[in-house]
């Protein structure tokens, strides 16, 4: 068995040892890794750690078994550019705080280590946004596991957004942006605006307008076989565009085409986790003291 390691270039106080630690975990279990080359180079110049590389056009499922994200949920966000529609899986590990994509703990790694190499994990598809746009530098790689978000720039003032579905008219959003966001996603921007937490496999998407100037226009759940459509305007020359953690700046009238990616983002999940346990670990989602727990 060989899996691939992935981590974003920042220095951390203890990732050596971890690091060092989690290698040598792989390694009594008989598990063969390489890192993805940026991110060896790194490793070797910020901690003097020597690896084998692997090239990105390898992270597919005929070279590894899955990739393994160090880091936070940003870390594992970022896999997506690199995975694309390969269909390697992804299993994340949690160095940073909230960790709903990277849902495991530092502590509990060697369960995670022992689940991959008896196969006792468990695959999840998760459903991917696709932009459509006649913007070159957005179409490099138009998608998003999160969300994507439009929003106002370099003004006060709030932007209007014109969405239609299947070509019928849906709203015009007076607001400070709006997000648009799959279940994976509904746990982050889209929930602190007032949307709902979706269940992963939901096929659904989440529309949540960003402090809507119309008090009666509120999150709205729709299908994802649905097509959005939505056209932009502002006072401002621009407005700013996000694709998970990558941002944009375009025209203010600029129209976009969103839709359910063609391929899924494949994650590997411990088996007995479930999304209940993850919200309620991580949000303390219904938590109350008379449950005595």
């Amino acid at each position: 068995m060989r899996v691939a390691l992935y981590g974003r270039h920042i220095e951390t106080k203890g990732f050596k040892s971890f690091f060092q630690n989690f290698t040598q975990l792989l390694s009594i279990h008989h598990i063969d890794y390489e890192v993805s080359t940026s991110y060896g180079e790194f490793l070797k110049k910020t901690y003097d750690i020597t690896c084998n590389y692997c090239a990105d056009t390898d992270l597919t499922p005929e070279h590894f078994t899955c990739l393994i994200s160090l880091g936070g949920d940003g870390t594992a966000l970022d896999t997506l550019s690199l995975l694309k529609d390969s269909g390697l899986p992804l299993m994340g590990i949690n160095l940073g705080r909230l960790g709903f994509l990277a849902n495991i703990k530092m502590e509990g790694v060697e369960d995670a280590i022992l689940a991959l190499k008896n196969g006792e994990t468990v695959i999840e598809e998760r459903a991917l946004l696709e932009i459509q746009s006649d913007i070159p530098e957005l179409n490099q790689f138009p998608y998003a596991l999160n969300d994507f978000v439009v929003q106002k720039r370099d003004s006060s003032a709030m932007i209007t957004v014109k969405a239609s579905l299947n070509g019928s008219f849906l709203n015009n959003y007076w607001a400070d942006g709006l997000i648009i966001s799959t279940p994976t996603g509904s746990s982050g921007y889209s929930l602190s605006c007032g949307g709902p937490l979706i269940f992963p496999g939901s096929k659904s998407f989440v529309i949540t307008p960003i402090a809507a100037h119309n008090l009666t226009v509120r999150p709205i759940v729709i299908p994802d076989t649905q097509v959005l459509e939505i056209e932009t305007q502002s006072r401002a020359d621009t407005v700013l565009i996000t694709l998970d953690s990558r941002s944009f700046v375009v025209p203010h009238n600029t129209r976009l085409t969103l839709r359910r990616a063609t391929f899924d983002f494949i994650m590997l999940q411990l088996k007995g986790t479930t999304y209940m346990d993850t919200i309620r670990n991580k949000l303390l989602w219904g938590a109350d003291r008379r449950d005595g727990v």
